[in-house]
């Protein structure tokens, strides 16, 4: 007999057949029932927590953004921001431009799905800069908590989701170039010692 699944062991499990199901059928053939069905559950349980497929591929999309302790301490917050980054763009790449451009599409129409997509998606790549990566440049004393504005909280985030979306692929020579070209010239407009 085998023990039901609860709390983040079904979390797990659901994420898990929304990551399968995806890549078997695609973004725009993926259904609740699909999921469900996968994953050994009930669609009334998915819909207690996700509303709709669109939320449950947010979901599994931020399940798999880089976390703090997979970024490596380069010693420098260029090195650090480009490390973060190349993750980010290959966590991307295995979701696709076609399945986050079909998000995008979506949630533009739902107000409340484009709020769940910025928490998931953005939000969690711009806590992982925020946390791990500022945090070390702060500590060893490139840059100071007065230097991060909102936006400059965001940009590289920004600037590597939008080439993302429009070429598809972000090689790490443009990753670099983003870093030296906007995103520590624009720290340094702040003072910052980069």
């Amino acid at each position: 007999m085998t023990s039901r699944r609860r709390g983040e062991a079904l979390e797990q499990a659901i994420l898990d057949a929304v990551w399968d199901e995806f890549r078997e059928v695609g973004f725009t053939k993926l259904t609740m029932e699909g999921v469900a069905k996968r994953a050994g559950t009930s669609k009334p349980v998915l819909y207690r927590r996700w509303s709709s497929p669109v939320e449950l591929m947010i979901a599994c999309a931020a399940s798999r953004v880089p976390r703090a302790d997979s970024v490596p301490d380069s010693g420098t917050l260029r090195g650090d921001t480009i490390a973060l980054l190349t993750l980010a763009h290959e966590r991307m790449r295995i979701v696709g431009q076609t399945a986050l451009l079909a998000m995008l599409a979506e949630v533009s129409r739902d107000p409340e799905a484009r709020h769940v997509l910025i928490a998931g998606l953005v939000n969690e790549i711009a806590r992982t800069l925020g946390e791990t990566v500022y945090a070390r440049a702060i500590k060893r004393g490139e840059l100071a908590e007065e230097h991060l504005t909102e936006p400059l909280r965001r940009l590289p985030v920004d600037l590597l989701r939008n080439e993302f979306i429009l070429f598809g692929n972000v090689t790490r020579e443009r990753i670099e170039e983003m870093m030296d070209q906007v995103v520590l010239p624009a720290l340094r407009a702040r003072g910052a010692s980069v």
